[in-house]
């Protein structure tokens, strides 16, 4: 079930009016809590629902997650030493990474095992595995869980439904923002607050997000797939157009994903954390991961980077776990080398970065050229990495890398790239603008003005005008 789909909003207004007059009764008999209680596993019986809609057979995983975590961070706080701490964090950590890599990354350790032992005339047979959607999102937002109460940040939650909720809340389960529990959990100590302000800016959010994703990023998509599909077809600048035109899909597809998420979430009185702050503004690679998927980078920080030593260590051992952080980021992308290359792409340029900081940072003055040729560079390096994060595989990856660099006499094809396409690749570049200027996370206008009333129907008009009839399922669910 995908937020852009008619079974979606026939599923979102009927959960909607029967938790709007659930959650009134709540507010009418604040006396009591049953009431309070019978919207809470509404919502949960919803977001289970919701989940159960792709594959009935995969709830079953969430809920085991969901009783092991709750029971490891009971026993963590209660545990008195740290030798019994540190058992039940293990037994949160086997638990949830054993699932994540039976089903992520078995087949991709067969084919690799297969690598090696083929010179020696054996092989490991592949396994018929399914990977549930989403899988990657919730088992982490799960584990952060268990983390948070042993470095002491965090006291357990008494209510399983509380904590079965925080796992399992729908706008934000199949593809994130990955909600820490210290954010979630006390939203669900009262009453959510369902009033219209939180309605209509909700509304707005959510339809800038299904703009980014069935405007923009579908109709790039149809520049994006053949190109990537066959890329000896096509010369170097239709390449280059095709590579450039990733970033702006990949930007659109999941930040999209994510407002589509935040304005859901606020609708229903929850608040969700900001995932995307105009990443392609960044003018280096540190400044890229503080804006491109915050909930995820924030999460490899403190739970990888920091319990590695960080910065702390001196610049060898930081260089040592920056790469390490951007390496397991990649694979956690996905079960493919070249998820593998493109963290450690990412975790190279970001030692070159921090050593670039500390021995030019404070001796070049910084001005307008200097800062424009930062952004260059940065986006230059971002678009270079995504050819590895798109690329079917390493040789696919190899022949775009070849027309990038190496023209020849290759033929020109530029069937796809007409000016109707090609209209949609600056709409990112004019949003990210827009919320540079406005200082916001988000496109939205104070309710009841014209201008909020003009927006929102100017959004579902382009969304019924430009939404190419074959929708593209959202880039993240595969991870």
């Amino acid at each position: 079930m995908v937020f852009h789909s008619l079974t979606f909003l026939n599923f979102f207004i009927i959960f909607y009016v029967v938790s709007f007059l659930l959650n009134a009764i709540a507010r009418r008999f604040q006396t009591s809590s049953l009431p309070f209680k019978i919207n809470k596993l509404f919502l949960l019986a919803a977001s289970y629902y919701f989940y159960s809609f792709w594959d009935a057979r995969f709830l079953s995983l969430i809920v085991f997650s969901t009783l092991v975590d709750f029971w490891a961070g009971s026993r963590i706080f209660k545990a008195e030493d740290k030798k019994n701490k540190r058992f039940y964090l293990a037994m949160s950590l086997l638990v949830n990474l054993g699932v994540l890599g039976f089903f992520k990354y078995c087949n991709f350790f067969i084919e690799s095992a297969n690598l090696v032992l083929g010179d020696f005339g054996l092989t490991v047979a592949h396994l018929n595995v399914i990977l549930p959607v989403g899988i990657s999102f919730y088992t982490f937002q799960s584990m952060s869980y268990s983390l948070d109460i042993y470095f002491g940040k965090l006291k357990p939650v008494n209510d399983p439904i509380d904590f079965a909720l925080y796992v399992a809340f729908f706008p934000q389960l199949v593809a994130g923002p990955i909600v820490r529990a210290s954010h979630f959990l006390p939203q669900l100590l009262r009453p959510t607050k369902f009033s219209s302000e939180n309605f209509f800016k909700g509304l707005q959010i959510f339809l800038y997000g299904l703009f980014l994703k069935v405007v923009v990023a579908d109709n790039v998509a149809i520049i994006i797939d053949p190109i990537f599909a066959n890329p000896e077809r096509y010369d170097s600048l239709a390449v280059w157009i095709g590579v450039v035109g990733y970033s702006i899909q990949i930007f659109c597809d999941f930040c999209g994903y994510s407002e589509m998420a935040i304005g859901l979430a606020l609708s229903l009185g929850y608040n969700l954390p900001v995932n995307f702050r105009t990443p392609y503004l960044a003018t280096d690679l540190f400044d890229f991961w503080r804006r491109w998927h915050i909930s995820l980078t924030s999460w490899l920080r403190d739970y990888l980077y920091i319990p590695l030593g960080g910065n702390r260590r001196g610049p060898k051992r930081t260089a040592i776990n920056v790469f390490i952080t951007m390496f397991l980021g990649g694979l956690w992308h996905g079960a493919n080398w070249t998820f593998v290359l493109w963290g450690m792409f990412h975790g190279l340029g970001l030692v070159i970065n921090r050593a670039m900081i500390v021995l030019l940072g404070e001796r070049v003055a910084p001005n307008r050229a200097l800062t424009l040729c930062k952004w260059a560079a940065t986006y230059l390096f971002v678009c270079l990495g995504w050819v590895l994060f798109r690329a079917q595989n390493l040789d696919v990856a190899g022949q775009i890398y070849e027309k990038l660099f190496f023209q020849g006499p290759y033929p020109v094809n530029w069937a796809v790239l007409t000016l109707e396409n090609l209209f949609f690749i600056p709409c990112m570049l004019v949003v990210h603008l827009l919320l540079y200027k406005t200082k916001r996370d988000s496109l939205f206008f104070k309710q009841g003005t014209f201008a909020s009333h003009f927006y929102i129907a100017l959004m579902a008009l382009a969304v019924l005008v430009f939404a190419p009839m074959d929708h593209k399922g959202f880039i993240y669910f595969q991870f």
